[in-house]
């Protein structure tokens, strides 16, 4: 009885072992590693034109404000000549 239960003891821990080796680490494939990279460039990309292009929003933020000044400046100007009249 005694040797019965130390055969399902080491059966139970070579079938637990061979469970924990089954679910080891699995490692990617150099075309998902491919993919993986393309992906990380693409997505460095994207950030960098995002950078770019959230400076060019503030550039012509810039702009519209100067414009604006301009145009409130220009109707100060007419209502004064208007006003001369």
């Amino acid at each position: 009885m005694k040797k019965f239960f130390t055969i399902l003891i080491l059966l139970s821990f070579i079938v637990s072992f061979i469970g924990f080796i089954g679910c080891g680490p699995k490692y990617a494939s150099r075309e998902t590693m491919a993919e993986l990279e393309e992906a990380e460039n693409a997505c460095e990309s994207a950030k960098s034109e995002v950078k770019k292009l959230e400076m060019q929003i503030e550039e012509l933020k810039k702009e519209k404000a100067a414009k604006e000044a301009k145009v409130l400046e220009l109707e100060k100007q007419l209502d004064e000549l208007k006003g001369k009249k």
